[in-house]
Order: C-alpha cells, then sequence, then structure tokens
C-alpha cells in the first residue's frame, strides 16, 4: 500500500513540471476571471427579483391594543442594478419601520400608499423601482379601553375510544380571556368560543392548542388556548341495590323477595371507591299486578348518573306478596 502512495506521489510530481500541466492551470485561471467579470458586469443590469420585507410598528404605547391584524410582511417586487438587488437581499434583511404616534389619529393608525412605497424606497435605495406590493396601503383600528375578562367555552365533539370515558370538565388554559375594543362591542360579549374541535377514539387525557374564534370588531387575547379532554378507562363495579314500590293503595303494602337485586356497571377508575347506591334507583310498579298472571313483578331501573355506564340488572323480577295493613 506504501509502495503504491509514493508511485502516485512521484507520477504527480512529474505531471506538475509538464508544459501541458502549466498550460491547463493557466487556462483554468482565465476562465475563472472571465466568470467573476462576467458576473460583476451582469449583476450592474437592470433586474428585477421578489422580497419579503419585515412590517415593524415602532413607538407603541403600552396602553394601545390593536384590534386589526397587523401583517407581518409584505411581497414586494423591485427593479434595480443586480448588485443592488444582491445586497438588499443577502447582505441584509429588508424591513420596514413605521413610527406608530406619526400616523396614529381616533383609534385608527394610516399608512396610505404613497407613504408605503416612500418606505420601501428608503428600505431599497431611491434607485429601486417597487413595481409590485401584495399590500396596498395599511389601515389598523387600535383601541387604548381596559380589557374585560370573559370565559372561554369549547365547542366540538368528543369521542372516547371504548372502555373509556369523559370524565370530568373539559378544561382549558386559561380559563378566561381579556377582549379588547369599543366599549359598545365589548359590552355584549360574555364569552368566547374556540374553533371547532372533533376528537374520536381518545383513549387517554389529552391537550391540544385551539384558536379563539375570532370577533368582529375585537381582539382577543391570548388568541389561542390549550384544551384538556380528561379521559379514564372504565372498570366494572357491583352493587346490591333496594327495589322501591310505587303505587300502592292505601291499607297495603308489598313485600319483595329479595328486596334487594345486585346491579353491575362500569365506572371511571378514579370512581372505583365511590358509594352510587343512593344514585341508583330502582322500582316495581303495583298496578302491573292486575296487567299480569305472573306471580313476579318486573324490576324497572328508573334512575341512575350519566357516570355510570351500561347499568345492568343481575334480576329483572322479583316475587311479591301483598300484606293488608
Amino acid at each position: 500500500m506504501g509502495q503504491k502512495i509514493e508511485a502516485a506521489r512521484t507520477k504527480w510530481k512529474q505531471l506538475k513540471k509538464t508544459s501541458s500541466f502549466h498550460d491547463a492551470v493557466l487556462f483554468l485561471i482565465f476562465v475563472a476571471i472571465s466568470a467573476l467579470f462576467w458576473f460583476i458586469l451582469a449583476l450592474n443590469d437592470s433586474a428585477q427579483d421578489n422580497f419579503n420585507v419585515k412590517i415593524q410598528i415602532t413607538n407603541v404605547p403600552d396602553t394601545v391594543t390593536f384590534i386589526s391584524d397587523i401583517p407581518e410582511k409584505v411581497h414586494v417586487s423591485v427593479r434595480d442594478k443586480g448588485t443592488n438587488l444582491w445586497r438588499s437581499g443577502i447582505l441584509r434583511h429588508p424591513s420596514v419601520d413605521i413610527d406608530f404616534k406619526e400616523y396614529s389619529s381616533n383609534g385608527v393608525m394610516r399608512f396610505t400608499h404613497s407613504d408605503l412605497m416612500s418606505a420601501l424606497k428608503g428600505t431599497f435605495g431611491s434607485t429601486a423601482q417597487i413595481t409590485s406590493s401584495s399590500i396596498d396601503s395599511l389601515r389598523l383600528v387600535y383601541t387604548t379601553n381596559k380589557g374585560k375578562r370573559v370565559p372561554v367555552t369549547v365547542v366540538g365533539a368528543i369521542y372516547p375510544a371504548s372502555g373509556s370515558i369523559l370524565e370530568g370538565d373539559i378544561r382549558t388554559e386559561p380559563s378566561s380571556v381579556y377582549v379588547y375594543g369599543d366599549k359598545s362591542v365589548v359590552d355584549t360579549i360574555h364569552k368566547v368560543v374556540t374553533d371547532h374541535i372533533e376528537m374520536k377514539d381518545v383513549s387517554e387525557t389529552t391537550s391540544v392548542e385551539v384558536e379563539l374564534r375570532k370577533i368582529k370588531g375585537a381582539r382577543i387575547m391570548p388568541s389561542m388556548v390549550k384544551v384538556t379532554v380528561p379521559i379514564e378507562p372504565l372498570v366494572r363495579k357491583e352493587a346490591m341495590i333496594t327495589i322501591t314500590a310505587v303505587n300502592v293503595p292505601n291499607g297495603e303494602s308489598l313485600l319483595l323477595f329479595p328486596s334487594k337485586v345486585p346491579v353491575d356497571y362500569y365506572v371511571a377508575m378514579s370512581r372505583l371507591s365511590d358509594n352510587d347506591d343512593d344514585d341508583i334507583e330502582l322500582q316495581v310498579d303495583y298496578n302491573d299486578i292486575a296487567r299480569s298472571s305472573s306471580s313476579r313483578l318486573h324490576v324497572e331501573t328508573v334512575r341512575f348518573p350519566d357516570r355510570l355506564r351500561n347499568v345492568n340488572l343481575k334480576s329483572d323480577s322479583v316475587e311479591y306478596t301483598i300484606v293488608k295493613n
């Protein structure tokens, strides 16, 4: 391996001493110089390029809140010498500074077309021609009124996965936001709502960032909230529930055998230790005796809270005896 490297070095030294090698090097140098001169001449020709110019509003008082959306950038097409365009695009980031105090009055900041063109000229130089602009002018509404704090309401549809349940309230962070605007507008706003969200087959507690729905003539701050959907797994539970007899005539009573029946159902894991007995109501109807020839009465589940799922009676009928009082 060492001999091959040494042989290659020897051949390279011999090649550098040949007139052909020197001619090739001189040719490449002249090509590079010609390309450089061509590039310089080309840059001096008139050219056109597109730029994203950043918009910055300066000297804004702390008491001012903009109701209108402020565009971050303006897309412009500029014609000028190639060297100037190259300097504008490569050597610096084009931007336009707008002095709030100079262009604002009575709740509106106006930056006319001529103002914008003048500012762009100042950014790209007096020789530049602005051939097109994505923004013709700016009219930004603002307010100095204090914000009104209002609650956030989540709008959407949540579908827990099989074997899971939405346990508790859907939360937002923050739970309330500030609304800014003219008093006549803000006084009519008592809540803000999120954009519609839809979540399917959710098997665990999930948080998502959601935009708040805009309100015409008002500014919401912050404009986005974190929505947390509390999801828990379902667990099976069983309880012995007392049966209540209804429509029993005065002077009589019903003895039920058994007087309690087992009920199984599913609850969120965090509620496994809760006492649900008082929240489940089972009934038999005395009037069913006259409507049926059976010696048993049908047991009906008439009430249970929404937090329980798949409530199931282990026995849907019981024996009875009428007792005269």
